[in-house]
């Protein structure tokens, strides 16, 4: 076994620490390798927890303290997105709805500190926008905008705030509490990738309900609606080659924390033409982290996807995931077009239709909305 497969097999929820150790053992593996991976992937601080919980560090003291180096970052990150989130909310001229980690990290895993996070997303009915960023502007951020209509075509945000501190913290965000957060606000949960979309918004206000999060009142999904979109919001990570090992753990920790009601999740899928992405996502995190999914809501979900999609979905594996979510950056133009090229294979594989399918690779064609493009040309976003 490899780092990856020792680090996730210590966070499986049927993990024992007599038979993991005995695994590493009989890997020979690299205590501090393993404390890496765990730091690269977002999982520190929830390794960290699981030893602590078992009783039992890691037998090589640099590797132990580099996880409760990362799990104290992460809880001093934890202390300053509240403060972060409740200025906001505070400010806000309408109630959001506060999604996944920031959600997640304060309402559903067991301790603060234990989901790291880069992003604070909020979703907003689409009218308050203008009024949201006037607010948050007010409160000295600055906004990016890119349209829907360029690159990827993602159509949930097309804006990002952040204050100019936040410029200097280390791109990886589960290797630094520099710079505060960016605040993205979201206008639906669509996911969008090269003309594949999924949207789980209609009903998601009416289902909502009211929380409080850094002592400031919000919204927050409810259970079946939080658990579809973290389910395709990890296939569309996988899908698009993003970091995606935190939200495989939030999968499995909301599974395991928060009582879902199955049939409503069942409907909801079947009616947003979701199931096959959320069968990738819940099969996978049932699969390497052992996310306690009733097995008759994989075979509902499997049974409710068409045929290509359910293939994409049962061929995903930790290795597969690996390969996607770890590729080398791109240097040079020649490798953006293959990267082009390879993306858009990727997400023709799960096309609904043919029409679907060919809207994809009509993005490919269609060459000034590429950001290959723009780039080659200096074109602005």
């Amino acid at each position: 076994m490899n780092a990856v497969e020792l680090l996730v097999a210590a966070l499986h929820t049927q993990a024992e620490p007599a038979a993991w150790f005995a695994q590493a053992e009989a890997a020979s593996l690299d205590w501090d390798d393993l404390a890496v991976t765990a730091l690269a992937l977002g999982l520190a601080p929830l390794l960290h927890a699981r030893l602590e919980g078992w009783g039992q560090p890691l037998p090589h003291a640099p590797a132990q303290a580099k996880l409760g180096f990362a799990r104290q970052m992460e809880a001093a990150r934890h202390t300053a997105r509240t403060a972060q989130l409740a200025e906001a909310l505070a400010a806000l001229p309408v109630t959001p709805i506060v999604l996944k980690g920031a959600y997640l990290a304060e309402c559903v895993y067991p301790a603060p500190g234990l989901r790291p996070m880069n992003d604070i997303d909020l979703l907003f009915p689409p009218e308050s926008l203008p009024a949201v960023s006037a607010a948050l502007v007010a409160l000295g951020y600055g906004g990016k905008e890119k349209s829907a209509d360029l690159g990827p075509g993602i159509t949930k945000h097309t804006s990002t705030f952040k204050r100019a501190e936040a410029a200097t913290a280390t791109p990886n965000p589960y290797l630094s509490a520099r710079g505060g957060h960016m605040l993205e606000p979201h206008r639906s949960l669509e996911e969008s990738w090269f003309g594949l979309r999924c949207d789980l918004t209609p009903g998601v206000w009416d289902r909502s309900l009211p929380v409080t999060l850094a002592g400031r009142p919000a919204r927050a999904l409810a259970p079946a609606d939080a658990l579809l979109h973290l389910a395709v919001h990890l296939t569309f990570h996988l899908i698009q080659g993003s970091p995606s090992f935190v939200q495989l753990a939030d999968i499995s920790v909301f599974a395991q924390r928060v009582a879902v009601p199955w049939d409503d999740l069942l409907a909801r899928a079947r009616a947003r033409r979701a199931s096959g992405f959320v069968y990738a996502g819940l099969r996978l995190g049932h699969e390497v982290l052992g996310a306690p999914i009733p097995p008759d809501v994989l075979v509902a979900l499997a049974a409710a996807s068409p045929a290509g999609v359910r293939r994409a979905a049962d061929a995903l594996s930790l290795a597969q995931a690996m390969r996607r979510t770890q590729q080398a950056p791109l240097r040079t133009f020649r490798q953006r077009l293959q990267r082009g090229l390879a993306d858009r294979a990727e997400t023709a594989r799960w096309a609904h239709s043919p029409a679907e399918a060919a809207r994809i690779w009509w993005t490919l064609l269609d060459v000034t909305r590429t950001d290959t493009f723009r780039l080659a040309t200096g074109a602005k976003p």
